[in-house]
Protein backbone atom coordinates (compact mmCIF):
# COMPACT_ATOMS: atom_id res chain seq x y z
CA UNK A 1 0.00 0.00 0.00
CA UNK A 2 2.68 2.47 0.71
CA UNK A 3 4.77 1.89 -2.10
CA UNK A 4 1.85 1.64 -4.65
CA UNK A 5 1.01 5.00 -2.76
CA UNK A 6 4.28 6.60 -3.66
CA UNK A 7 4.58 4.93 -7.17
CA UNK A 8 1.32 6.61 -8.22
CA UNK A 9 2.14 10.09 -6.18
CA UNK A 10 5.44 10.13 -8.40
CA UNK A 11 3.66 9.16 -11.62
CA UNK A 12 0.99 11.76 -11.32
CA UNK A 13 3.68 14.15 -10.46
CA UNK A 14 5.54 13.43 -13.20
CA UNK A 15 2.60 13.74 -15.89
CA UNK A 16 1.56 16.64 -14.02
CA UNK A 17 4.21 18.39 -14.84
CA UNK A 18 5.23 17.27 -18.59
CA UNK A 19 1.69 17.80 -19.17
CA UNK A 20 1.84 21.60 -17.84
CA UNK A 21 5.04 22.10 -19.33
CA UNK A 22 3.33 21.17 -23.12
CA UNK A 23 0.10 23.18 -22.33
CA UNK A 24 2.16 26.19 -21.57
CA UNK A 25 4.49 25.18 -24.22
CA UNK A 26 1.43 24.68 -26.86
CA UNK A 27 0.41 28.05 -25.44
CA UNK A 28 3.16 30.25 -26.36
CA UNK A 29 4.32 28.50 -29.81
CA UNK A 30 0.74 27.33 -31.44
CA UNK A 31 -1.94 29.67 -29.49
CA UNK A 32 -4.12 28.62 -32.80
CA UNK A 33 -4.08 25.45 -32.05
CA UNK A 34 -7.01 25.56 -29.29
CA UNK A 35 -7.81 21.94 -29.30
CA UNK A 36 -4.84 20.70 -28.44
CA UNK A 37 -4.10 23.20 -26.03
CA UNK A 38 -7.61 22.01 -24.15
CA UNK A 39 -7.07 18.10 -24.73
CA UNK A 40 -3.57 19.05 -22.62
CA UNK A 41 -5.48 21.38 -20.18
CA UNK A 42 -7.45 18.61 -19.66
CA UNK A 43 -4.67 16.24 -18.90
CA UNK A 44 -3.17 18.16 -16.48
CA UNK A 45 -6.42 18.87 -14.40
CA UNK A 46 -6.79 14.96 -14.36
CA UNK A 47 -3.08 14.52 -13.28
CA UNK A 48 -3.90 17.45 -10.99
CA UNK A 49 -6.86 15.22 -9.21
CA UNK A 50 -4.73 12.06 -9.44
CA UNK A 51 -1.96 14.13 -7.90
CA UNK A 52 -4.09 15.63 -5.02
CA UNK A 53 -5.89 11.96 -4.80
CA UNK A 54 -2.13 10.74 -3.84
CA UNK A 55 -1.17 13.28 -1.90
CA UNK A 56 -4.07 13.20 0.58
CA UNK A 57 -4.05 9.29 0.36
CA UNK A 58 -0.22 9.80 1.74
CA UNK A 59 -1.25 12.37 3.88
CA UNK A 60 -3.89 9.78 4.68
CA UNK A 61 -1.16 6.90 4.99
CA UNK A 62 0.81 9.19 7.35
CA UNK A 63 -1.85 9.73 9.53
CA UNK A 64 -2.85 6.04 9.70
CA UNK A 65 0.87 5.03 10.42
CA UNK A 66 1.15 7.70 13.19
CA UNK A 67 -2.50 6.33 14.92
CA UNK A 68 -0.86 3.02 14.68
CA UNK A 69 2.33 4.13 16.64
CA UNK A 70 -0.04 6.31 18.76
CA UNK A 71 -1.53 3.14 19.40
CA UNK A 72 1.31 1.48 19.95
CA UNK A 73 2.57 3.46 22.47
CA UNK A 74 -0.53 3.56 24.58
CA UNK A 75 -0.88 -0.20 24.54
CA UNK A 76 2.83 -0.01 26.06
CA UNK A 77 2.37 2.58 28.17
CA UNK A 78 -0.83 0.91 29.51
CA UNK A 79 1.37 -2.42 29.75
CA UNK A 80 3.68 -0.79 31.49
CA UNK A 81 1.26 1.05 33.99
CA UNK A 82 -0.52 -2.48 34.44
CA UNK A 83 3.30 -4.46 34.95
CA UNK A 84 3.95 -1.10 37.47
CA UNK A 85 0.46 -1.29 39.18
CA UNK A 86 0.91 -5.19 39.41
CA UNK A 87 4.77 -4.70 40.96
CA UNK A 88 3.70 -2.05 43.03
CA UNK A 89 0.22 -3.83 44.59
CA UNK A 90 3.26 -7.09 45.00
CA UNK A 91 5.67 -4.79 47.03
CA UNK A 92 2.23 -3.30 48.64
CA UNK A 93 1.57 -6.72 50.17
CA UNK A 94 5.02 -7.59 50.90
CA UNK A 95 5.61 -4.55 53.01
CA UNK A 96 2.12 -5.19 54.61
CA UNK A 97 2.96 -8.86 55.15
CA UNK A 98 6.37 -7.21 56.62
CA UNK A 99 5.32 -4.73 58.67
CA UNK A 100 2.91 -7.40 60.50
CA UNK A 101 5.63 -9.47 61.13
CA UNK A 102 7.55 -6.98 62.20
CA UNK A 103 4.04 -5.79 64.90
CA UNK A 104 3.77 -9.40 65.20
CA UNK A 105 7.55 -10.24 66.43
CA UNK A 106 7.35 -6.54 68.33
CA UNK A 107 4.35 -7.93 70.75
CA UNK A 108 5.82 -11.41 70.96
CA UNK A 109 9.60 -9.61 72.26
CA UNK A 110 7.28 -7.86 74.78
CA UNK A 111 5.28 -10.36 75.98
CA UNK A 112 8.60 -12.15 76.62
CA UNK A 113 10.32 -9.10 77.94
CA UNK A 114 7.10 -8.65 80.35
CA UNK A 115 7.46 -12.54 81.35
CA UNK A 116 11.07 -12.17 82.06
CA UNK A 117 10.12 -9.13 84.05
CA UNK A 118 7.71 -11.41 86.06
CA UNK A 119 9.86 -14.21 86.20
CA UNK A 120 12.86 -11.93 87.26
CA UNK A 121 10.26 -10.78 89.81
CA UNK A 122 9.61 -14.31 91.07
CA UNK A 123 13.10 -14.94 91.87
CA UNK A 124 13.78 -12.01 93.46
CA UNK A 125 11.29 -12.25 96.17
CA UNK A 126 11.84 -16.20 96.28
CA UNK A 127 15.78 -14.57 96.93
CA UNK A 128 14.34 -12.35 99.35
CA UNK A 129 12.54 -14.51 101.03
CA UNK A 130 15.56 -17.11 100.92
CA UNK A 131 17.93 -14.25 102.26
CA UNK A 132 15.20 -13.91 105.29
CA UNK A 133 15.62 -17.15 106.33
CA UNK A 134 18.74 -17.29 106.17
CA UNK A 135 19.66 -14.68 108.12
CA UNK A 136 16.88 -15.79 110.68
CA UNK A 137 18.53 -19.37 110.88
CA UNK A 138 21.88 -17.51 111.26
CA UNK A 139 20.24 -15.72 114.05
CA UNK A 140 18.75 -18.50 115.70
CA UNK A 141 22.08 -20.16 114.95
CA UNK A 142 23.94 -17.46 117.17
CA UNK A 143 21.46 -17.74 119.81
CA UNK A 144 21.78 -20.87 120.49
CA UNK A 145 25.75 -20.31 120.42
CA UNK A 146 25.41 -17.67 122.78
CA UNK A 147 23.57 -20.33 124.95
CA UNK A 148 25.64 -22.62 124.70
CA UNK A 149 28.83 -20.82 125.35
CA UNK A 150 27.35 -19.49 128.37
CA UNK A 151 26.20 -23.18 129.95
CA UNK A 152 30.25 -24.06 128.61
CA UNK A 153 31.08 -20.50 130.64
CA UNK A 154 28.96 -21.71 133.77
CA UNK A 155 30.25 -25.25 133.54
CA UNK A 156 33.70 -24.20 133.40
CA UNK A 157 33.19 -22.19 136.17
CA UNK A 158 31.91 -24.73 138.06
CA UNK A 159 34.47 -26.63 136.97
CA UNK A 160 37.44 -23.75 137.84
CA UNK A 161 36.03 -23.67 141.53
CA UNK A 162 35.72 -27.58 142.06
CA UNK A 163 39.30 -27.74 140.43
CA UNK A 164 40.12 -24.47 143.29
CA UNK A 165 39.34 -26.64 146.06
CA UNK A 166 40.39 -29.78 144.74
CA UNK A 167 44.12 -28.01 144.88
CA UNK A 168 43.33 -26.47 148.17
CA UNK A 169 42.18 -29.63 149.28
CA UNK A 170 45.73 -31.23 147.75
CA UNK A 171 48.37 -28.91 149.01
CA UNK A 172 46.73 -28.93 152.54
CA UNK A 173 46.85 -33.18 152.26
CA UNK A 174 50.50 -32.27 151.54
CA UNK A 175 51.72 -29.98 154.13
CA UNK A 176 50.23 -32.24 156.59
CA UNK A 177 52.37 -34.98 155.24
CA UNK A 178 55.03 -32.91 155.39
CA UNK A 179 54.62 -31.62 158.49
CA UNK A 180 53.73 -28.16 158.13
CA UNK A 181 49.87 -27.91 158.60
CA UNK A 182 48.78 -24.56 159.21
CA UNK A 183 45.33 -23.99 158.87
CA UNK A 184 45.69 -20.37 158.43
CA UNK A 185 47.45 -20.95 154.88
CA UNK A 186 44.34 -19.83 152.29
CA UNK A 187 45.44 -21.42 149.00
CA UNK A 188 42.56 -19.62 147.29
CA UNK A 189 44.91 -17.31 144.95
CA UNK A 190 45.80 -20.44 142.90
CA UNK A 191 43.96 -20.83 140.00
CA UNK A 192 43.79 -22.99 137.44
CA UNK A 193 44.72 -22.19 133.47
CA UNK A 194 41.52 -20.29 131.77
CA UNK A 195 39.66 -22.48 129.09
CA UNK A 196 39.89 -20.76 125.68
CA UNK A 197 35.79 -20.93 126.22
CA UNK A 198 36.41 -18.27 128.78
Amino acid sequence: MKNKTGATLTISAVAFIAALLVDIYMMLVYPSSVEVIIAVSLIVIVDTYFMVDAILAKIDEVVSLNLDKQNELTKVQKGIYSVAKREEIARSKDMSGVVDLMIEMKNENASLMNSLIEQDKVMTKLSVKKDIDNTAKVVNSNERIAVLIAQMATANAKSSAEALEILNDICKELESRNGKLDNTNDYSHLRVMKSKAE
